[in-house]
Parts: structure tokens; sequence; C-alpha cells
């Protein structure tokens, strides 16, 4: 189960700014005791870590986090207590506060999978895991959020939501949506209830071995539908059990949608219609251009697959594996 940091952040009082060193309002997070997750005199969320990096190692400074190594703080804890450590901390540099839930949803996982006692080397990797994810969010968006919201829709109702979010592209310029071992799944929405996507060669011609399935969905713009933020809550909810999947979905998600994020949260789109029209059709069976020259590349094209008979769950089910994880469940 992940860990509520919103809450105990909320619970933190705003601690007095002192006129030499770092003065932070701080409790412990239950069961990683180690490290605290604290408030400082701006009122900006900070997590402390009690493993410091070295203390060579310069401060990292980018729009909206700063981490800095080897601090000496001094920590009022929630229960009075002054107390005086030397930490690493990862604190949320935006002025804005509305980002402060989700810079606190996206290390609760990190934190957990870190545990109470990381090693050097588990801090660096976290550290650069957010870093990377951070640089993306000052990055323009990597996909539209219709597309987004038609991947997300697919992991949401899938048979084993957990299975599909591990296949989920590890960056948006992967060729397909969602890979597991030899099978492969390309998830295309339309807003004018027609199949016709765009596809490139690349994407339908998968290695020989492979199987390439493509879920078309229908995903329209409705004033009362489920938003983009809504969708993505149900779908991480689904997998707190996991937060080494939890982290890596929040990264996807977010690097995803770049530095648009705040306002492709509030775009809702009809569940209903998305939910009744999705279906899955046969990679190889979608209609292509034929007799490419070997000099020609990143052939580019809109395919209608209207005319193609579906795939029939029972079908995908069998095939076991990926197919079968993404079959919706009832």
């Amino acid at each position: 189960m992940s860990i509520d940091l919103a809450a105990l952040f909320a619970s933190l009082v705003l601690p007095l700014e002192q006129p030499a060193g770092r003065n932070l309002s701080a409790a412990a997070i239950p069961g990683y005791d180690n490290h605290r997750l604290a408030k400082d005199s701006s009122g900006s969320p900070c997590l402390l870590l009690r493993q410091p990096a070295a203390a060579t190692a310069a401060p990292t400074r980018l729009q909206n986090l700063m981490i800095s190594y080897a601090i000496p703080c001094m920590v009022n804890r929630t229960d009075g207590v002054e107390e005086e450590g030397v930490f690493t901390i990862i604190k949320c540099s935006s002025t804005h506060p509305s980002l402060f839930p989700h810079f606190l949803r996206i290390l609760s996982p990190l934190v957990m999978v870190l545990g109470p006692t990381p090693t050097s080397a588990a801090v660096r990797r976290a550290i650069t895991g957010l870093v990377e994810l951070f640089q993306a969010l000052a990055l323009p968006a990597k996909k539209s959020v219709q597309g987004l919201w038609a991947e997300l829709l697919l992991i949401r109702y899938a048979t084993d939501p957990a299975l599909i979010a591990a296949a989920w592209h590890g960056t948006p310029g992967e060729q397909v949506d969602f890979a597991a071992g030899r099978q492969r799944c390309e998830v295309k929405s339309s807003s004018t209830r027609t199949r016709a996507h765009y596809f490139s060669l690349a994407q339908l011609t998968p290695p020989a071995s492979a199987r390439l399935i493509v879920a078309s969905v229908f995903v329209e713009s409705i004033g009362g539908g489920l938003a983009l933020g809504g969708l993505f809550e149900e779908t991480r909810a689904l997998l707190a059990s996991d937060p080494a999947l939890l982290a890596r979905f929040d990264g996807v998600f977010y690097s995803t949608l770049g530095n648009g994020w705040s306002e492709a949260l509030d775009e809702r789109f009809d569940l209903e219609l998305a939910r009744s029209s999705l279906q899955f059709f046969d990679g190889t069976q979608v209609p292509r251009p034929g007799d490419i020259p070997m000099p020609v590349s990143d052939v580019r094209f809109i395919s209608d697959l209207s005319a193609l008979s579906r795939l029939p769950d029972p079908e995908l089910s069998a095939a076991g594996g990926l197919l079968a994880a993404a079959v919706p469940s009832q």
C-alpha cells in the first residue's frame, strides 16, 4: 500500500526562518523512520533522506526541483523535539502549491522502493530517475492527451492491469505502446467514430517472431466525461501494491505530458463511448503500402480498419501473456 505523504505534509506547521542554517518542520515517515517529510519556511515540501550522498556533490537545480546533498539541518519534529541531522534534501522548488500534491505523489513509491536504509547506489538511482522526470516536465508533450487517455483506458480496464502497465513503453518515442516478450499492442484512438488511424510502417513491422495487435477506440471530448487526471488516479490505485511499478507508471505518465501536464489533467472524454467501442485487430491484417523501395524510410499513412474482422476476446485470452491481459474486465 502506498504512503499518504499528502496527509503527512498537511499536518506539518510552517517553521520560522532562521538567520543561519536550515530550519525545517518535519515528521518521520511511518515505516521509514530514517527519512523525514518536511516543510520549509516557504511552505515547500521536502524529502529528507538520512542516507546522504557524498558531501562534495554539487546541488542539482531544475525547474520545480532542487536536490542538495549532505546538508546539516535543524528539524522541528511534530512532537516538539528539535533534531539535528545531515540529510540529502529533495525539494519541490515550485512557487505554485498546485504542484505539491503531484510532487508528493511521485515521491511516495520512491520512498517505498528505497526502503528504510537505502544504499548510496540506490539513492543515486532514485535521484537520477527523479531528475530525468523533472527534465521531461520542462519539455513539450510527447503525445496528445487523447492518445494518452486511450492508453490509460486500456490499462485501467484490462484483465491484468499490472501486466499491461509493466509493458507500457519506457519512453513515449518507442514504436509500439505496449510490449512484453514476443507480444505487442499498439493503441489507436479516433475522435470521429471511424477506425481510420495513423500508422508508421515500422509500427506494423515487428520482429518476425513477434505478434502485434492493434487496439482501436473512439475517444471523444465531452464536458461531463472522465478527466485524464481521474483516469490516472483510478489506474494508479490498481497498481498501488507494487511500488516499483507505480514509480515507473508515474514516470511514463508525467514525462509523456511534459510541460502541459497541469492543463491536460482536466481534459475530459466520453468513458462509455470509449469502453463500448474498444476493439482489437490483428496487426498483420492492417492495410498498408506495398513494394516500398529500399531507399525510402519513415513511411507513414492512414489506414481504415473498418472492414477488418475484430479479434474475439476468447482468442486473445487463449494467447496468454500481454494479449490475454489486455482483454477488458467485465
